[in-house]
């Protein structure tokens, strides 16, 4: 079972980040890692040449600031997804849909109110 270990290790530091779009080796190395099929014969990979360390270091400060922009929106956007789904707040006079589920209530005990649900009422007082 040792050689399963390594695989695993590549698959996951190859796969792309859904929120970053990069994968771990590709922020470490600036390329993504060879695969089996990368080794068939075709047009020389792109690498980047620096001419110095300190476009070198100018380059990794910009990738860290574009992932972490990209982890930025990425965020918004969960909360706004978690915002617009949140328990809303109702106020005394508001109008409000009542649907009454039965797995909720033991049984019998909402057949009264069963044939009133699924329709508006009106909030008439708030504790």
């Amino acid at each position: 079972m040792n050689f399963v270990l390594p695989s695993v290790e590549f698959a996951y530091n190859s796969s792309t980040n859904r929120t970053i779009r990069m994968s771990a080796f590709e922020i470490v190395h600036d390329y993504q890692p060879r695969q089996p099929i990368d080794l068939i014969p075709m047009a020389l990979y792109h690498t980047t040449m620096f001419k110095s360390a300190a476009s070198f270091a100018s380059y990794i400060h910009d990738l860290h600031k574009d992932i972490s922009n990209q982890i930025q929106k990425s965020n918004a956007n969960y909360k706004d997804y978690a915002d617009f789904h949140k328990a809303r707040e109702f106020n005394v006079e508001d109008y409000v849909m009542v649907q009454i589920r039965l797995e909720r209530y033991p049984s019998g005990t909402v057949k009264k109110l069963h044939a009133r649900s699924g329709r508006l009422f009106k909030i008439l007082k708030k504790d």
